[in-house]
């Protein structure tokens, strides 16, 4: 994900945010249609400096969080010292090192107050003494049993061994199922970002072709099969005058259609 989103992201995500199609946010803020469309789109950078304005005021945020100047959609005016962040900390944050959007990602889901509060437990070491009470319980227990003639083998001493609890084995999967839970959130969440991985590979798709093709039952459904892989097209929409239009095109012009030239591995001519 990235660190920051762009001015055309802001706007897409806050009109999304007020559940308004580019019309409706046309009526209500008095700026054209096209125009509003024009600021969302990724390659338009002539934003002018009134329609930032009107903009940032009806989606109730600061002109300097559209230019990208905050990541903060209001402005707080108070001093630093009131987070109880530590010089150290205010530089790192300050420094560009971090990710700082996903921190605050991770710090806004709704388990992250349980992770801190399983990682002041471990750090406290209160649970981890009551752990370490119970093991000298059970490895006294196995002791006067092995005394008195108990076998290691014997189901009640294997019982007993297999009740020890491993402190960093409990921890490690504590505290690592909460963050799991908070990274798989935040990853579900930027599904469709950009800069994503798409859950289908390549290969997949190519296997997914071959599958396809296979079962075709002609040579005009392999056309279209191969066609909708190549250029993403859906030709379920096609009525068969604009499908066969489109392949016409396609075999007329394109080389990808065009058979190859040459004599093959027949006889050469004498």
């Amino acid at each position: 994900m990235k660190c920051k989103l762009s001015i055309q992201e802001k706007l897409k995500d806050l009109r999304i945010e007020k559940g308004l199609s580019l019309q409706e946010l046309s009526e209500q803020t008095g700026i054209s249609r096209a125009s509003l469309g024009n600021y969302e789109t990724d390659d338009y950078k002539e934003i002018s400096h009134k329609a930032i304005i009107t903009l940032a005021d009806f989606y109730g945020v600061t002109s300097d969080y559209l230019l990208g100047l905050t990541e903060n959609r209001e402005q707080h005016l108070f001093p630093i010292d009131e987070l109880g962040l530590d010089d150290e900390t205010v530089d790192l944050l300050k420094s560009g090192k971090l990710n700082v959007r996903l921190i605050c990602e991770m710090i806004k889901h709704p388990d992250f107050i349980n992770f801190l509060s399983d990682m002041e437990i471990y750090v406290d070491n209160l649970a981890g003494m009551q752990f370490r009470n119970i093991n000298k319980m059970i490895e006294q227990t196995r002791v006067r049993l092995q005394n008195k003639g108990i076998s290691d083998e014997d189901h009640y001493m294997k019982t007993l061994e297999a009740a020890t609890i491993s402190e960093d084995n409990y921890f490690n999967n504590l505290l690592g199922n909460d963050i799991v839970k908070i990274a798989k959130a935040i990853r579900d969440a930027h599904g469709k970002d950009a800069e994503t991985g798409d859950a289908t590979t390549p290969v997949d798709d190519i296997l997914d072709s071959f599958e396809e093709l296979k079962t075709a039952d002609n040579v005009t459904q392999a056309q279209m099969v191969m066609y909708s892989k190549l250029f993403k097209i859906n030709f379920t929409k096609m009525d068969p005058y604009e499908f066969k239009t489109f392949t016409d095109i396609l075999q007329r012009y394109s080389d990808l259609c065009k058979p190859v030239k040459g004599n093959g591995r027949g006889k050469k001519k004498k």
